[in-house]
């Protein structure tokens, strides 16, 4: 069978192994959908130790169980994720799971972009979920994503007739949109392209480009600035621009990050003003189970149309180069040939 890995700087490697057995308390999955994260693109783009595994937003259908798996069956479709924490552990224990020893090397194999996935026994009762019939795939695929912007939301506690800048609105960023809205959270959006602003006014944000975002922050929380800016996309100035935006004891939370960069801002201001920097880390087991439930809701019925192009496995090349040069939504690699 076919995946892709990335064993060159720049290059996306298509390499071929036995299809893979499930062991003890294991499952193997075909694959349907595959979403290339901003995280995989990093990987291919970015200077990392090779090679590396990529794929993590995965939708397939249950090839094999092997020995004691009770909780799924052959031609089941699921969504999985790759990582899961030890739930007994320090960091479980206190709410980071995504920060425990085991949660970041575990993983499946060989990758999410594989014709055949093997998921280890210690991910199958907590990153597989059965997709409800309803659900299309395109919409499935993104349960490990939302799972993420979940979590991030998890530890902002926005309240109810709070206001939120979100800035940076690709596929992740856009699932922030409704998740916000659903909790009564008033939503600002900015982004370079304005057919994303535009998507974003569907479903219930207002937009503008980066230059008005103060302005308009500003026009929608009574003259304060808003509670909470969320950063899809970190740097010297997106963070400026959420300092300009967000209103003094509000906070910022850095969403997305590259390796190596550097953020640059006044510590006299973060501290004068008390606005609180926060971090979000991937996924976490409760947050999967949520945001399939969520996807499988009337009202995220949509989303699907995120998904702007679909390649095979033969085209791994090609799908990463789309999804770096930022012009496109949502890139997904299906594992038809």
């Amino acid at each position: 069978m076919k995946y892709l890995t990335s064993e060159l700087q720049d290059v996306v490697s298509i390499r071929e192994i036995d299809v893979p057995v499930p062991g003890q308390g294991e499952i193997t999955v075909r694959l349907s959908l595959c979403g290339v994260c901003g995280t995989d693109v990093l990987k291919v783009f970015g200077a990392f130790p090779r090679p590396q595994k990529l794929g993590h937003e995965v939708v397939g259908v249950v090839e094999q169980v092997g020995a004691g798996v009770i909780s799924f069956v052959p031609g089941q479709r699921v969504a999985l994720a790759h990582h899961a924490p030890d739930p007994r552990s320090y960091h479980s224990q206190r709410g980071s799971e995504t920060m425990d020893a085991q949660f970041k090397a575990s993983n499946i194999f060989p990758g999410g972009f594989s014709e055949v996935i093997r998921v280890p026994a210690d991910l199958v009762p907590y990153t597989v979920l059965a997709i409800p019939d309803h659900v299309p795939d395109t919409r499935a695929v993104f349960m490990e994503p939302m799972a993420c912007c979940l979590r991030a939301l998890d530890r902002m506690a926005l309240q109810r007739g709070d206001t939120a800048l979100v800035v940076g609105i690709g596929a992740v960023g856009m699932l922030f949109v409704p998740l916000l809205r659903d909790i009564g959270v008033k939503v600002v959006v900015t982004d370079v392209r304005p057919d994303r602003v535009a998507a974003a006014a569907k479903w219930g944000a207002v937009g503008c480009g980066a230059d008005q975002a103060p302005v308009l922050s500003k026009q929608y929380s009574d003259g304060r600035g808003v509670d909470a800016v969320i950063l899809t996309v970190a740097n010297d100035a997106t963070l400026q621009l959420a300092m300009t935006s967000v209103r003094d004891g509000g906070l910022v939370m850095l969403f997305g990050a590259k390796p190596g960069a550097m953020l640059h801002v006044s510590a006299w201001e973060l501290f004068t003003r008390e606005i609180n920097l926060l971090t979000s880390y991937s996924a976490t087991p409760d947050g999967l189970k949520r945001a399939m439930s969520m996807l499988s809701q009337d009202r995220y019925a949509g989303l699907e149309a995120l998904v702007s192009h679909t390649l095979t496995i033969a085209e791994g090349q090609s799908a990463f180069e789309l999804a770096c040069n930022g012009s496109v939504s949502k890139v997904v690699v299906t594992g038809t040939t």
